[in-house]
């Protein structure tokens, strides 16, 4: 009788006791794998707004911020910061919280070319150009000269190749401008540069 009224007096502690130990382990297990999730974040470079094909890398910077993410979550080819990205431009638009990759950047800016766009060159005076529109990376429509008004005849089009500096065109100096031209659009462009050209006004 007195040794089953010891194992019923202990028995409760001793329950309560084995109880709390397991918590404590798990609670230990969860908190070492939360760490350990932690400790495995990856600082990653990710757009946070859209950014068109042909932009020049440095103009990321303001367009891209680093994240931290799980190491099995980071891409193949992904960086940190944009100081790690080659020169050149973006080879693919980006849309918000995609990750930026080497192999989003091409050393050429016709590379920036995607299978819609076609390369077309035209040489224009600086007035037809210049104006409001910068440089690569731009977004222009195209208008075709001729008559009291110019047909527009383009949009959205990107520029490729351009001046880096159009400050420094001589009044009457002009350039080879290079442009990316949807297909459906190609005829009518490559028909206007033949005619009696065309003019660009920013998008």
């Amino acid at each position: 009788m007195s040794i089953d009224r010891s194992i019923r007096r202990v028995g409760p502690p001793l329950l309560a006791f084995v109880v709390a130990a397991i918590g404590a382990l798990l609670l230990v297990g969860g908190t070492s794998t939360s760490q350990g999730s932690e400790a495995g974040d990856v600082a990653t470079l990710v757009a946070v707004v859209a950014v068109d094909a042909g932009t020049p890398v440095s103009e990321l910077g303001s367009r891209t911020e680093v994240r931290q993410m799980p190491a099995d979550a980071r891409a193949v080819g992904a960086v940190a910061s944009v100081d790690e990205l080659p020169d050149g431009v973006l080879a693919a638009a980006l849309v918000p919280g995609q990750q930026v990759l080497t192999s989003s950047v091409g050393a050429d800016p016709r590379q920036a070319v995607g299978g819609d766009l076609v390369a077309v060159s035209a040489t224009l005076e600086p007035e037809q150009w210049v104006g409001p529109v910068g440089a690569t990376g731009d977004r222009v429509d195209v208008y075709a000269v001729g008559g009291e008004q110019g047909t527009l005849i383009a949009t959205g089009v990107l520029v490729l190749t351009a001046v880096d500096n159009p400050e420094t065109l001589e009044p009457s100096q002009p350039v080879v401008v290079t442009l990316g031209v949807p297909r459906p659009e190609v005829s009518r462009v490559v028909g206007a540069i033949a005619g009696d050209g065309i003019w660009l006004v920013s998008s």
